[in-house]
C-alpha cells in the first residue's frame, strides 16, 4: 500500500474512551493488581490441590524436584518455540494491519499492542477490557483516531470468527474423546451455552451492519427496560453507548468485507494463530507427561481445551481465573498417562498464555507510571 495512504478514512472518527492515567487510577491499578495475583496464587494454590484429590492415592501428584527429573527437556524447549511463535502471529496481525492503516508495521508497537490487550483481557470478566486501551496506546503512539479504533476491532472480528468456527469443529469432535458420563455430558452442554452466550456481540455487530435502524431501537427498547429495574441508571447515554461502539464494529466489519483481499494475509495469521492456541496445552502434555505424541492426543488434548475454555468464561472472574483452572483439572485428568502431573501440566499451560501476560502487563504498567511521573516532574520544573 502507498506510503501515507490508509483506510481509516472510510471508519468513523472516533472518541478514545480508556481514561488517563491520574493518581486516583494509579491507585486503583495497585489495589487491582495486588488482588489479582493473590487470586492466581489462590488459583495455583487450587490447582496443585485439587491434582491430587483428582488423581487420588494411585497417581499422587510429583514434586517439583520429581518433575524437573521427569520434564523432556527438548520437547519442553519445542513447547517453548510454540508459544514464542504464538506471540510472533498474534503481534503480526496488529503490525499487519498497521501496515494495512497506516503504510507501516510498526512491530515493536504491535509487540506492546498486544501484550496490554492480553493483559486488560486478562484482569477483566469476560475478557472484555482489552480493546479499550488497545485504542487509547495505538492513539497515544500517534496512530491516527480512525485507524488506532478500527486495528483492535477488526483484528477482534477476524480472530472471533476463526476461533468460533474451528470450536464448533472441535465441540462436535468432543463426545468421541470424552468419557460418557453425567459431569462430562453437563461440562459439554455448558460449552455449547457458553460459545452462543459469547456469539452475542459478533451476532449483533453483524444485524446492525444489515439492519441498523431496527437495531437502534431494540437497544432503546431493552435499556428502557433494564432502566425500570434500575439497571442502567443513565439510560439516554448508556443507548448512545452502545449505538456508537456498534457503529464503530459496524463500520469495520464493512470495510473489511469491501476491501478483502486487503485482510487475506490476517485471515491466514488468524488461522495459525487459533491452531496455535489449541496445540499449545497438546506440547505441554507431551512435554511434561512424556506421552507419546499422535495425532489422536493432539484433537483430543484440543477437544478438552475448548470445552475449559467455554465453561469457565461464564464464571466472570479476571481473566476465568480459579475457573480456568479448576475446569481443566476436571477434564484434562481424563487424559491416559498424565495423572501424577496433570496439575503441573495445567500449571504450565496457563503460565504461558496467561500469567506470563499478567506479569508482561504489569511491567509495561509500571513503567508507564513511572515515565508518566518522571515527565510531569520535568515539565514542572522547566523554566
Amino acid at each position: 500500500m502507498p506510503e501515507g495512504s490508509n483506510l481509516s478514512d472510510d471508519l468513523p472518527d472516533p472518541e478514545i474512551h480508556a481514561p488517563e492515567i491520574t493518581r486516583r487510577n494509579t491507585k486503583l491499578w495497585w489495589i487491582k493488581t495486588v488482588l489479582l495475583l493473590l487470586l492466581v496464587a489462590v488459583s495455583i494454590a487450587l490447582l496443585l490441590t485439587l491434582g491430587d484429590y483428582l488423581t487420588g492415592e494411585e497417581y499422587p501428584q510429583l514434586s517439583l524436584p520429581q518433575l524437573l527429573r521427569a520434564i523432556n527437556y527438548p520437547l519442553f524447549a519445542l513447547l517453548l518455540g510454540v508459544v514464542a511463535l504464538y506471540v510472533l502471529t498474534e503481534s503480526a496481525k496488529y503490525s499487519y494491519l498497521l501496515k494495512v492503516y497506516t503504510g507501516k508495521f510498526r512491530f515493536g508497537t504491535s509487540v506492546k499492542t498486544m501484550l496490554l490487550g492480553k493483559y486488560y483481557d486478562g484482569i477483566t470478566p469476560m475478557s472484555t477490557g482489552g480493546q479499550p486501551f488497545q485504542i487509547y496506546y495505538l492513539h497515544k503512539k500517534q496512530i491516527p483516531r480512525g485507524a488506532a479504533s478500527a486495528i483492535p476491532i477488526v483484528k477482534y472480528i477476524i480472530s472471533i470468527f476463526f476461533l468460533t468456527t474451528l470450536s464448533v469443529i472441535l465441540l462436535c469432535l468432543t463426545p468421541r474423546y470424552l468419557e460418557t458420563n453425567a459431569v462430562n455430558l453437563t461440562v459439554l452442554i455448558i460449552s455449547w451455552i457458553s460459545l452462543v452466550i459469547n456469539l452475542s456481540l459478533p451476532a449483533a455487530i453483524i444485524l446492525f451492519s444489515v439492519f441498523p435502524g431496527p437495531c437502534k431501537k431494540i437497544i432503546a427498547v431493552l435499556v428502557n427496560f433494564l432502566a425500570k429495574f434500575k439497571l442502567v441508571k443513565k439510560p439516554y447515554l448508556t443507548k448512545i453507548k452502545y449505538v456508537r461502539e456498534l457503529t464503530e464494529y459496524s463500520a469495520a466489519l464493512k470495510l473489511f468485507v469491501k476491501k478483502l483481499y486487503k485482510f487475506l494475509p490476517l485471515c491466514l495469521l488468524c488461522i495459525l494463530e487459533s491452531l496455535l492456541f489449541f496445540l499449545i496445552p497438546f506440547f505441554a502434555v507431551i512435554a511434561i507427561g512424556n506421552v507419546e505424541p499422535t495425532l489422536s492426543l493432539a484433537i483430543q488434548i484440543a477437544c478438552l481445551v475448548v470445552i475449559t475454555r467455554y465453561t469457565a468464561l461464564l464464571i466472570p472472574t479476571p481473566g476465568n481465573t480459579g475457573a480456568a483452572e479448576a475446569a481443566s483439572s476436571l477434564v484434562f485428568v481424563t487424559v491416559a498417562g498424565i495423572g501424577s502431573v496433570v496439575g503441573w501440566v495445567i500449571l504450565v499451560w496457563r503460565f504461558l498464555t496467561y500469567y506470563v501476560y499478567i506479569l508482561s502487563g504489569i511491567g509495561i504498567n509500571i513503567f508507564e507510571i513511572i515515565h508518566g511521573a518522571v515527565r510531569k516532574k520535568k515539565e514542572s520544573s522547566a523554566p
